[in-house]
């Protein structure tokens, strides 16, 4: 039976870094899922990088470790990760960080998993900030295709988070992509834990609605920022600001989506961005650099006759 690459790679939603990978190359992707025996390494820039967002995460709290046996439990956490946040901004907290999000937009069928780095809450001003981090090796500005990746996750982000706030994400969403039965029980575990925070639920059913209805007391996203800093000297190099534009993010996750959903073949990057590939653990096996190196091939032949 043909089965999608959502089907084939994924257990029924993406995460939103599969998204940012796919909008840097898409065919890289692809081998990552399907080439065996090419071992992609995290590079120690990547290490580092995950160092200094836990240290920032552990500088406002503490992750607390929680027993979970089903998959209900370990939504439930996520749940009440994100319910933290929104109760806290709700009683004057002003920071959260390592924010767990969630949502399908635009209808098109696929759900959405991401973790925000940063919200910002001006109590005052009611007004939510999202600051996404990104480390850099060097002290260059980011580049173009960087920049792209950054715009699309952090657009992303504000776009999942906006529709839990107009209350557009619906229980039967959430059960039919994660693929959980909203009233089954949680564990002792659990419902320990979450007694701990004054919540006396049961299942997944009652805590999405409270959860829901806390959110739409929040209100929208209303500014998008992606901090750059030195991976070595931890310094800030720049702040980016992002304007939100809802037509290119619904476009691109069209774009994006039917590859997922199996309605069309795998790309890889335009000739401009062909500098990508000499960083890439896949260029010796690239189908789509041979194709687009022929092409070349067939176009200079033909200026010389």
């Amino acid at each position: 039976d043909f089965k999608t690459p959502l089907q084939r790679f994924r257990p029924g939603y993406l995460w939103v870094s599969d998204l940012t990978k796919q909008n840097w190359c898409e065919q890289q992707l692809y081998y990552s899922f399907t080439v065996p025996g090419v071992m992609v390494e995290d590079k120690p820039s990547m290490k580092e990088g995950s160092s200094l967002h836990l240290a920032r995460e552990l500088a406002v709290h503490e992750p607390v470790p929680v027993k979970v046996t089903s998959n209900e439990d370990i939504w439930a956490v996520k749940v009440l990760n994100l319910l933290g946040t929104v109760q806290g901004f709700l009683n004057g907290v002003c920071l959260a960080r390592e924010v767990p999000i969630f949502g399908a937009p635009y209808e098109n069928g696929v759900f959405f998993v991401g973790l925000i780095d940063e919200l910002r809450f001006d109590l005052e001003l009611y007004t939510v900030t999202l600051s996404e981090l990104k480390t850099k090796t060097y002290k260059s500005p980011p580049s173009k295709a960087q920049k792209s990746q950054h715009k699309l996750q952090v657009m992303l982000y504000k776009n999942l988070f906006d529709d839990l706030v107009k209350g557009q994400l619906s229980k039967e969403t959430v059960s039919k992509h994660l693929r959980v039965d909203l009233s089954r029980e949680f564990s002792d575990d659990v419902t320990k834990e979450l007694e701990k925070h004054l919540i006396d639920f049961k299942n997944l059913n009652q805590l999405l609605d409270y959860l829901f209805q806390k959110f739409q007391a929040l209100t929208c996203i209303n500014q998008l920022e992606i901090e750059y800093v030195h991976q070595e000297s931890k310094e800030t190099l720049f702040h980016s600001s992002v304007d939100y534009d809802d037509a290119e993010l619904e476009s691109l996750l069209g774009h994006y989506v039917k590859f997922w959903k199996g309605e069309r073949e795998v790309l890889g990057v335009d000739i401009e961005e062909a500098w990508k590939c000499g960083k890439c653990d896949f260029s010796d096996i690239c189908v789509w650099r041979e194709k687009k190196s022929q092409e070349c091939s067939n176009k200079n032949r033909l200026k010389r006759k």
